[in-house]
């Protein structure tokens, strides 16, 4: 008999526990001033900033245009005369030297990036093209491509100029002179890790 009592106050007991414990979670949930339930987001709803990232994916991948034929090389100018064979040796190259005349148009003699544009120490503007295949390097000219431009082979890329380290036919420097006009071409090819002769690969 006194075990069932105890066991019915019990029972009475934990339900009143509960009922109050239903009561505070109640008054909780529906009480405006709870910063709990003030700064809850909303189901359902998105943020600006958030449907702003989720239309668009962001600059996860590079934009830029495609690089043509990487093995594909022309001269630097439709019609060019050349001024001397292969030379530069002392300084890394096998570089050429050809002319179109003053201010004649320089074209990109690949399809690649520009990755360089510089003035040496010897005052010679420096341009440096180049692809998966081939490094170019073109010296002298008035270059009005930047650092990044992707340019396709036979793009305009500047003009000649005897800027920098140019000689006259007699082997007098060529500053503030109207002579040495020119564009010095180095092909260095990636595959064999080695300068290569500029016109075993423009010549037809």
């Amino acid at each position: 008999m006194f075990g069932r009592r105890v066991n019915g106050l019990t029972i009475v007991s934990i339900g009143f526990l509960v009922f109050m414990i239903y009561q505070v979670l109640l008054d909780r949930s529906t009480n405006n001033s709870d910063p709990l339930v003030q700064n809850a987001p909303a189901a359902g709803l998105v943020s600006n900033v958030q449907a702003a990232e989720l239309d668009s994916p962001g600059q996860i991948e590079d934009q830029a245009a495609p690089i043509g034929d990487p093995d594909a090389v022309a001269a630097p100018y439709d019609e060019y005369v050349l001024t001397q064979g292969p030379h530069g040796f002392s300084y890394g190259h096998m570089a050429i030297d050809l002319t179109a005349g003053k201010g004649a148009t320089i074209k990109s003699p690949i399809n690649g990036v520009v990755t360089q544009k510089f003035t040496d120490e010897y005052g010679n503007p420096t341009l440096v093209i180049e692809n998966e295949h081939y490094q170019v390097t073109l010296l002298h000219g008035k270059y009005t491509v930047v650092v990044d431009d992707i340019v396709s082979l036979g793009d305009p890329i500047g003009s000649e100029s005897n800027k920098g380290y140019t000689l006259d036919f007699r082997g007098n420097l060529c500053t503030n002179r109207d002579c040495g006009y020119h564009t010095h071409l180095n092909i260095f090819d990636k595959q064999y890790f080695a300068n290569v002769n500029p016109m075993k690969l423009i010549s037809p």
